[in-house]
């Protein structure tokens, strides 16, 4: 089955229209925090990563689990100049951040 893993904060919206083919629903909590560890590393601003959240949607569109985004300290995160970013993450910086409708 395939499987969309929108993050969101409840303000901001990143929306996954690719999606992933996964076998089984267990993969679906791995998958959504690697995609919040990804975001996390790539969009290393000064965000509070505490409201986040993978809103996890199955090809029908229903929602099939809400994962949290893993909890960081500050002291642990590297600060990246925009030419640290990759380009997908740097495009979305510098179109002014995301969706302001909240999802989930």
């Amino acid at each position: 089955m395939r499987y969309h893993f929108h993050c969101t904060d409840g303000r901001d919206l990143i929306l996954d229209r690719r999606g992933r083919s996964l076998r089984a629903d267990g993969d679906t909590q791995r998958q959504a925090e690697a995609v919040a560890r990804r975001l996390m590393a790539e969009l290393l601003i000064a965000a509070d990563w505490r409201r986040w959240m993978v809103c996890i949607h199955n090809e029908f569109g229903e929602q099939v689990d809400i994962v949290p985004f893993p909890q960081t300290s500050w002291a642990d995160q590297e600060w990246k100049t925009i030419s640290g970013y990759s380009n997908s993450a740097r495009r979305l910086i510098l179109r002014g951040g995301m969706n302001d409708n909240p999802v989930c």
